[in-house]
């Protein structure tokens, strides 16, 4: 699997892409959860450090086929519209989760679960966004980055890039500014 896969608006995937070796995630959240197995084993490490620390991280979702990314955006097009869709979802084919390396993570807090906007300022977030990076991920749309990514700060959506992170890590960028670099 080649953990620097660019999917984003402009660089799709096909409708049959699946990756090789999803794994049950057996996340409290929701049964049925799939990761590709690399990408789990690594949130794994993150969430047992993370409990070193009191804070408590799960997976809320993970996997997407095209045809479930396809009911989803749609989905979202009817309730909010084709401009909200546009920075708040991929198209399917578009999506990372497609991957299989893609994962939203929600935190636990009093035996309650916060998920999206609702972990924004949670002391576990921060703590996931400053070191994510050593377990193989990255924020993958971080604040302040919008215009490059063309989605919104998504604060739950994590990547998993491999040995990549720490460098994006430590210079400030994006997958996709990774790319042009290199052009």
């Amino acid at each position: 699997m080649d953990y620097r896969i660019l999917v984003n608006k402009t660089n799709s995937i096909s409708k049959d892409f699946k990756p090789d070796y999803l794994v049950n995630a057996q996340s409290k959240y929701k049964d049925d959860i799939l990761l590709e197995e690399e990408t789990l084993h690594s949130f794994r490490k993150l969430q047992e450090e993370a409990l070193q620390f009191g804070y408590q991280i799960d997976i809320m979702s993970g996997y997407r086929s095209f045809d479930y990314q396809d009911k989803i955006y749609n989905d979202l097009v009817k309730e909010k519209g084709f401009n909200y869709a546009l920075r708040a979802i991929a198209k399917p084919g578009c999506s990372e989760h497609q991957t299989g390396l893609a994962l939203d993570f929600c935190v636990y807090d009093n035996d309650k679960c916060y998920v999206e906007h609702e972990i924004l300022n949670f002391p576990a977030t921060k703590w996931v966004h400053s070191n994510c990076h050593k377990y193989g991920f990255i924020v993958r749309y971080p604040m302040d980055k919008e215009e490059i990514t063309s989605y919104n700060y998504e604060p739950w959506h994590l990547r998993y890039v491999g040995d990549l992170a720490l460098y994006l890590y430590n210079n400030d960028k994006t997958l996709e500014e990774y790319y042009l670099e290199k052009e």
